[in-house]
């Protein structure tokens, strides 16, 4: 009796770390959580990086990552990699507005104002795919082509291709015997 009360205790103490272990097993294999954000808390991002004049990657703390994608382009943005925003609470969102930041040698002056977009979460994968697109390469997920050779049938038109179906006038009913 005394071994099985406390076998029972010492499952019942692990029983929740192995739930925990168990769920945490099972998030790899739930689906991506792809919900847009309409905003950060400006406290949890760790920084930016803007791909291109119109998406930029914000790195949470966490290793959660948003890209934003701007409702237009933003001049500048993705050579001057620098932003300013303001935020009348602690979060960025989607409303808000930021100012590209120039360098001008001797310091910074802001560049163009623009809108942020909605932030979409990014996989690992995905923020991978991102950074060999801006490398010039393609990303895992891109699409191999190769050459082939395709063998010239048009010169054996006949018993293989169907005759051409009757026009509407051509069709006359069946003659009555």
């Amino acid at each position: 009796m005394i071994r099985i009360s406390l076998m029972s205790l010492l499952v019942a103490g692990f029983g929740p770390l192995v739930a925990a272990a168990a769920a945490l097993g099972q998030d790899d294999d739930a689906p991506f959580d792809r919900t847009p954000e309409d905003c950060l808390i400006v406290s949890r991002i760790r920084s930016t990086e803007a791909i291109d004049d119109q998406n930029i990657i914000f790195r949470m703390r966490g290793d959660q990552v948003y890209r934003n994608t701007l409702p237009r382009t933003c001049p500048g943005l993705e050579r001057e990699n620098r932003i300013a925003y303001e935020t009348a609470t602690s979060r960025l969102c989607s409303i808000d507005m930021i100012t590209v930041l120039e360098d001008v040698g001797v310091g910074l002056r802001p560049g163009f104002t623009c809108r942020l977009g909605e932030f979409v979460p990014l996989s690992p994968d995905e923020l991978e795919d991102l950074k060999a697109i801006k490398k010039g390469e393609a990303g895992q997920n891109a699409i191999e082509t190769s050459s082939i050779e395709i063998e010239d049938r048009s010169g054996d038109a006949g018993e293989d291709e169907a005759a051409p179906a009757a026009s509407p006038e051509a069709v006359q009913p069946d003659a009555e015997e």
